[in-house]
């Protein structure tokens, strides 16, 4: 049977094994991969290796991981425990269903939808945009008005939550944002901004408030019915981290996040003095899809909270000076009930992910063929003994003129003639007569 395997490479990479009956496809979003190396020690043929994370953290622009579609088994199992959504794993075309893989991580965050206002928290501290907020009405919508009324607004911050309901509802009200932070997730300042010009004292905004939490003083309650939710969130579970910054931040817990896997998160205290948070920060950098590091004022170095890591292991990865340790402890999975003859290879990977260790490669040995002895006769030149003696008779001549510096230089300089006077005045006159000073030369 013909196996075709190659790669194609647009905005993704595609790698894919086509056989007669079957076309098997695994995509590779390197945009979304943060080099969490859990796919290298997941794979069962060794064929995903890490790539320089520290540099990608500052901002090299090549995949975090390389996948070597030669070797690769086409089996889904990096698709099945990235924690991030960045493979796809398809057969004829149709996308593989996790739930249908032997095993599978349990990861979900659930909506409670009787508990949820649907306000704008858990939507602004979300790191991965995976919460969207859809607004179903706004004051603008509304055609009917007050007219030549005049009032005063007050909201009561004892009451307030800050949930940005009636910013989002009307224009009055306006939110001061400011970036979550691992420390401080709160994505609004505490004082919202009134503008009393665009106020047409409806009183709309003390119905819209779940907290009432807003007064209007003289004004009038204009006959329009609100419809039950002026809003409506959803959760991509595709795009979510399970970082639990929507549970942490909303006040009527009306959201909860199974996470993937538990552990420990700790630094090397004893090294802790090589921490740049300035020139390096890759640990923050990395990080995009839970935010759990920032640098801390008061040590002059990063710190973490805990509270919304899911121990991928980026930041080890990414640390020059090995500061940062990621311990997985348990990974949360499901299994199909019929039991599958290839089920050790997914157990195997689980225990790899755990352990931090790749699987092993099958040593390979190379056999050296013995070469065939080859023989042969080597002839051996009589010696003239009386010409090897005159030559030693020379050379010795020759030795004894280089012995002085005056000759030496001579033939340094270019001036071998005075040498070679120096030579014939130790060579007798019938060597000379006989031809031997063409030898010598």
């Amino acid at each position: 049977m013909e196996i075709k395997r190659d790669v194609k490479l647009e905005d993704v990479f595609t790698f894919f094994q086509e056989t007669e009956d079957e076309l098997r496809e695994l995509i590779y979003d390197y945009r979304r991969c943060n080099g969490c190396g859990i796919c290298v020690f997941a794979c069962p043929v060794s064929a995903i290796d890490l790539g320089p994370i520290h540099d990608i953290a500052l901002g090299l622009d090549i995949p975090p991981v390389i996948v070597d579609h030669v070797k690769c088994a086409y089996c889904g199992i990096c698709y099945a425990f990235c924690p991030f959504d960045c493979f796809e794993f398809r057969i004829n075309g149709e996308k593989v269903e996790r739930s249908s893989l032997p095993i599978s991580p349990i990861s979900y965050t659930y909506k409670y939808e009787e508990k949820c206002v649907e306000c704008t928290l858990c939507s602004k501290v979300c790191p991965t945009n995976a919460i969207k907020r859809e607004i179903v009405l706004r004051r603008q919508d509304i055609n009917l008005r007050n007219e030549g009324l005049r009032g005063d607004i007050k909201i009561d911050y004892e009451r307030c939550n800050q949930c940005g309901i009636c910013a989002e509802f009307c224009d009055v009200f306006a939110m001061v944002e400011r970036d979550p932070k691992p420390f401080d997730i709160m994505p609004y300042e505490k004082e919202i901004l009134i503008d009393k010009e665009k106020c047409d004292f409806c009183k709309l905004c003390e119905e819209v408030c779940p907290e009432k939490a807003i007064k209007i003083e003289g004004g009038e309650r204009v006959r329009f019915e609100l419809p039950e939710e002026i809003a409506k969130i959803n959760i991509d579970q595709d795009l979510c981290s399970n970082c639990s910054y929507c549970e942490k931040i909303c006040p009527y817990n009306a959201v909860k996040t199974i996470k993937p896997a538990e552990g420990e998160l700790s630094l090397f205290e004893a090294r802790m003095y090589r921490c740049d948070p300035v020139g390096c920060s890759a640990c923050i950098k990395i990080c995009k899809h839970n935010n759990v590091w920032y640098v801390s004022k008061d040590k002059s170095r990063v710190e973490f909270n805990e509270e919304f890591c899911i121990y991928c292991g980026a930041c080890e990865n990414s640390c020059p000076y090995d500061l940062i340790n990621v311990e997985r402890k348990n990974i949360f999975t499901k299994e199909l009930i019929r039991n599958l003859p290839w089920r050790d290879s997914w157990e195997n990977a689980v225990k790899r992910i755990l352990s931090k260790n790749k699987v092993k490669e099958a040593r390979k040995f190379i056999i050296e063929e013995e070469e065939e002895e080859v023989r042969e006769d080597i002839s051996f030149i009589d010696v003239d003994k009386e010409k090897l003696k005159l030559i030693s008779l020379k050379l010795e001549k020759i030795e004894d003129v280089l012995k002085r510096p005056a000759y030496r230089r001579a033939v340094e300089f270019g001036n071998p003639q005075v040498f070679l006077s120096a030579v014939k005045k130790h060579i007798s006159a019938k060597e000379m007569k006989n031809g031997k000073l063409d030898e010598i030369r």
